[in-house]
């Protein structure tokens, strides 16, 4: 196993959260620790193939690393004969979520793109040279008039490395990379995760096991909602990030970034108001229904805030289309909506928090810097509000309500990381207090 520090907002949070619940006698000179490290060797690729199609080498491991740089080939519609970029045709003018990929070489529009299918536009290439700094070319794009598509990468082959691999990764809630393997990676593949979510390079830039949940999630039936993209200008908060300085891929990467936050806030949107639902049926105290309602108004600021962010990159109004609320009120009992709100509040608003935290920390520009850090504020009571129900719940349903929380604290629920290394040390004082009461 591979120990490791935790980052600094984990630990800002953790304390905050504590604070908020009183818990600071409890939690004062502990820390969570992280038992969760890779059992994969960095560096190991066992039984390689190489995969004709994307030139990377296959490891029985789960995972394809670039022992060097590729060229892509074209389609196969070319001909086999053709020379890479010989006989492709200029491409046609297309619309993709209202943008002209035309205007990018080689453009196209990509309309399964990244954690939520946002169609944007992208550009085609042929070898790495093609693609912008940080990014290699990776021949992995069935849509692509050159078969390649540039994605993000901290390395252009394993000689970056070290003696790692240069390894394919995905980002959290974003879309296929390449980064070398490190000792502080978590996993190195999905199979390593062993159901706790997906391997994905994390905020603090390593590999963890994540769930999938970004921000609080609208859970129904165990499946997240979202609403489709629309273009209207009554949900958006009108700001003005800078553009000037920026391609037109990094406006629509940017573009794409924030409607998806967007995308996501609308759904907690929905969360809060079933949360208010659930609350008034439990004969749950009023501060904690103040509270909710509260946190659907900051969801709601949110949304705005974040679609007006991704208008203001993508030249044109975005918001969101009808959300499907069907089947969303069938959790009513205390201990189903224990389940619910660990997964969505404790778990995923703690998530929400920290990767706003680390963006604000990251960010350049005033406008994006004031975003995040008036979202990673909002986010930080939301997840206070839902371990504040938990102690209640914990209060008012006893030991039935303690094993919903063991089996989450088992790892049975699936807890997105970091999230879960400032979720898990409050839940357990939380039962802990509860049992000596």
């Amino acid at each position: 196993m591979v120990s490791r520090r935790l980052g600094g907002s984990t630990s800002v949070l953790r304390l905050a959260l504590f604070a908020s619940l009183g818990l600071l006698g409890v939690a004062c000179g502990g820390s969570a620790s992280d038992d969760g490290g890779s059992t994969t060797t960095v560096g190991q690729c066992s039984s390689p193939t190489i995969n004709p199609k994307t030139q990377l080498t296959v490891c029985e491991e789960g995972y394809s690393h670039r022992p060097q740089a590729v060229r892509c080939q074209p389609p196969s519609s070319v001909g086999a004969d053709a020379a890479p970029g010989e006989g492709i045709a200029p491409p046609e003018p297309q619309s993709c979520n209202g943008a002209d990929c035309s205007l990018l070489p080689n453009g196209y529009c990509d309309v399964a793109s990244g954690y939520y299918a946002l169609p944007v536009c992208k550009s085609g290439c042929f070898e790495d040279s093609d693609c912008e700094a940080g990014s290699v070319c990776s021949c992995t794009s069935g849509a692509s008039p050159t078969g390649g598509e540039c994605v993000k990468s901290d390395c252009t082959t394993d000689d970056d490395c070290g003696g790692s691999l240069c390894a394919s990764a995905r980002q959290t809630c974003g879309e296929p990379r390449f980064a070398c393997q490190t000792e502080a990676d978590q996993c190195q593949s999905d199979a390593d995760c062993s159901g706790r979510g997906d391997c994905s390079i994390g905020a603090e830039g390593f590999r963890v096991c994540f769930q999938g949940v970004c921000g609080r999630p609208f859970l129904v039936l165990a499946e997240q909602r979202l609403p489709p993209v629309t273009h209207r200008g009554d949900w958006l908060e009108r700001t003005a990030p800078r553009v000037d300085h920026l391609t037109f891929s990094e406006r629509a990467e940017l573009e794409r970034h924030w409607t998806m936050l967007g995308q996501m806030e609308h759904a907690s949107i929905a969360a809060f108001a079933r949360f208010s639902l659930q609350l008034l049926s439990l004969g749950a105290p009023p501060e904690l229904v103040e509270a909710c309602t509260q946190a659907l108004a900051d969801e709601t600021a949110h949304t705005k805030l974040c679609f007006g962010i991704a208008s203001a990159y993508a030249g044109r109004a975005i918001g969101p289309g009808p959300l499907d609320v069907s089947d969303s009120l069938n959790v009513t009992s205390l201990r189903d909506i224990v389940d619910l709100v660990i997964a969505e509040g404790c778990f995923g608003e703690t998530g929400a928090a920290l990767e706003a935290l680390d963006a604000a920390a990251t960010a350049t520009d005033p406008v994006i810097v004031a975003a995040y850090t008036r979202i990673a504020s909002d986010e930080q009571r939301h997840a206070e509000l839902a371990f504040r129900f938990v102690r209640w719940a914990l209060a008012s349903g006893g030991s039935a309500v303690s094993e919903r929380i063991e089996t989450a604290l088992r790892g049975e629920l699936g807890q997105p990381h970091p999230a879960r290394c400032v979720a898990e040390p409050c839940l357990s004082a939380l039962v802990g207090l509860a049992r000596a009461a």
